[in-house]
């Protein structure tokens, strides 16, 4: 039988029996393969290089990145696209301490990343110190991931990958970590037992048939979209989406369902939700945990009507909505398979009265928000002008990437109902994450065999040059991605700060830097197609160009500083989500 990427692997019924196998290696990708990996981030480092190589001769993904954090956030890409683990390999020492925010950005992220930490094995002689590229990596890792432990036997990798594959994908998925020393990676002719994927759980059919009839007896029901989808999971719901025939508020950060941008409104940047939320007397939320961004899913815009609205859920377990406010039903477990679960218990409903107004009042919104944003100056660009017309030229089928702070607020404004697919780091905010989640998940698509399309990566220049060196993967590898790079040479979100609390024309330390940065030219200087625009009239040709390109380009992009820093769309909804003083309670 052969599994995925063509990895040789045991019948079905054989998956929980033992085998001998030439070597670590060896079983380890048979392992991996049957748990669902297809994609390998890693620098080579010697406890992985027999790994590495017989991954590329058994054909899975395995792309080696110029950083190790870049590595983690491509995998985390990756996992969040396809729902399946992603496995990073990692140098030991300033390798897995290198990792540490991609780490806690999966964790965050709720991701099934593998982190295989390369470590020194046990000293023979206790009475030595002094250790070449050693920390105890344990303690360093512990708090960034949800499970982490270390063999030191090769006998016992099966039943640690076993424990740390189980701990990724049951209940909250997220990353886990295995130390492996290198004579656990080096060893030869052990005994091993491969571990079993977990099975997919579905949640009782009592409770599915509850939330149904709430569903069907609401006057008003309404679903709240999170970002905690992956590609299935987002077709499930959209079908469910269509039989219930009810808006659909999106949290920042989820994407809008395929084919449904109609019945989409954006959480707090759009007038049109917060009356929806007004009105609902059932919320049927979907892949997302009710934190501070949605305001508990009590607070601010949930404030009218909370005490006679119901909520049912669709989370991986209870303990995934944190808590924050009662839920009557939760239907936990895989969320596709939940979602098509209470689909076929639902008969197709009837539109709300108001949908059609709801949509025509969001349509336009969106075309007074572009009409003005055209009409603003365009040298330098100001950033609405920026993201009214990328978004505009944007091919449908493309998957966007957010990234950046000022430049993610602007683009919540008017991008919303972009039906490719969205990725951004929401819930750790995690700045740098743009280009590696592009390559990420375009990898991860070519590995299943997806149709090929597009990445926009619509970043700030701050975010931009976390790990612009990973341009140099996107070439490689040859990469439709496409970089519009808003630049004003300074943290655009830190200088509105300072305006916002000093004045506005208050002096912003610490939050400028040079001006004679050109990433059109460091695109270049990569091997990528690099583009420069200092006005609005030079844009469409620029991204029509970029589009039409075969691989990776980068448009430099001269933005107005400060508009980027002053006319920020949704800043009390910004300060808002943090509950703890930046903004009064709401």
């Amino acid at each position: 039988m052969s599994g995925p990427c063509g990895v040789t692997s045991a019948a079905p019924g054989d998956r929980r029996g033992e085998m001998v196998m030439t070597d670590t290696a060896d079983w380890l990708l048979d392992a991996l393969a049957r748990a669902g990996v297809e994609c390998l981030f890693g620098i080579p480092d010697p406890a992985f290089l027999g790994v590495m190589r017989k991954a590329q001769e058994r054909g899975f993904a395995l792309v080696a990145p110029h950083h190790e954090a870049a590595g983690g956030f491509m995998a985390e890409a990756a996992a969040r696209l396809t729902g399946r683990p992603v496995a990073v390999m990692l140098s030991p020492g300033p390798g897995v301490a290198n990792a540490l925010p991609a780490m806690a950005c999966a964790r965050a992220e709720r991701a099934p990343v593998l982190f295989l930490g390369g470590a020194r094995g046990a000293l023979r002689d206790a009475g030595l110190t002094g250790r070449f590229q050693h920390v105890d990596q344990m303690p360093l890792v512990a708090g960034a991931v949800k499970h982490a432990e270390r063999v030191e036997a090769a006998a016992d990798l099966p039943a640690a990958l076993g424990r740390c594959l189980a701990a990724m994908m049951e209940g909250v998925p997220g990353p886990a970590y295995l130390d492996c020393p290198f004579p656990v990676m080096m060893a030869r002719d052990v005994p091993v037992t491969a571990p079993a994927p977990p099975a997919l759980r579905r949640a009782p059919q009592e409770a599915v048939v509850g939330a149904a009839a709430q569903l069907r007896q609401a006057q008003a029901p309404m679903m709240l979209v999170g970002h905690g989808l992956d590609q299935a999971s987002r077709l499930a719901v959209a079908d469910l989406a269509r039989r219930l025939a009810c808006p659909i508020v999106l949290t920042p950060g989820a994407a809008c369902l395929p084919g449904l941008s109609h019945q989409c409104f954006p959480y707090a940047f759009s007038p049109v939700a917060a009356q929806i939320i007004a009105q609902a007397d059932v919320v049927l939320a979907v892949g997302t945990a009710l934190g501070e961004a949605v305001h508990f899913g009590r607070r601010r815009h949930w404030r009218e009507g909370d005490e006679t609205r119901r909520w049912i859920a669709l989370a991986p377990q209870a303990a995934s909505l944190e808590a924050n406010r009662p839920i009557e039903v939760v239907l936990a477990g895989d969320l596709a398979v939940n979602a098509r679960a209470l689909s076929a218990a639902i008969p197709a409903l009837v539109p709300q009265t108001y949908m059609a107004q709801w949509g025509e009042a969001e349509r336009a919104r969106l075309a007074a928000w572009s009409a003005q944003a055209l009409g603003l100056p365009d040298a330098p660009l100001h950033p609405a002008r920026l993201v009214a017309e990328t978004m505009a030229a944007c091919p449908a089928e493309a998957l966007l990437v957010r990234d950046g702070g000022a430049s993610v607020l602007f683009q919540l404004a008017q991008s919303a109902r972009h039906e490719g697919g969205v990725l951004w780091s929401r819930a750790f905010a995690h700045l740098g994450t743009g280009l590696p989640y592009a390559i990420g998940a375009l990898v991860a698509e070519r590995a299943r065999g997806d149709a090929p399309r597009p990445a926009l990566v619509l970043s700030g220049d701050s975010a931009m040059l976390f790990h612009i060196g990973e341009l140099e993967v996107a070439v490689r590898l040859r990469l439709p991605i496409v970089c519009v790079v808003a630049v004003d040479h300074q943290w655009g979100l830190e200088a509105a700060a300072y305006r916002q609390g000093y004045g506005p024309d208050a002096a912003s330390p610490g939050a400028g830097w040079g001006q004679a940065t050109r990433f059109d030219r460091i695109g270049q200087g990569f091997g990528a197609t690099g583009l420069f625009v200092e006005k609005e009239g030079d844009l469409p040709g620029a991204l029509a160009a970029a589009f039409a390109a075969s691989g990776p380009v980068v448009i430099h992009a001269a933005i107005d500083p400060r508009a980027n820093g002053s006319d920020l769309p949704g800043w009390a909804e910004l300060a808002s989500w943090y509950s703890d003083g930046m903004a009064p309670p709401a």
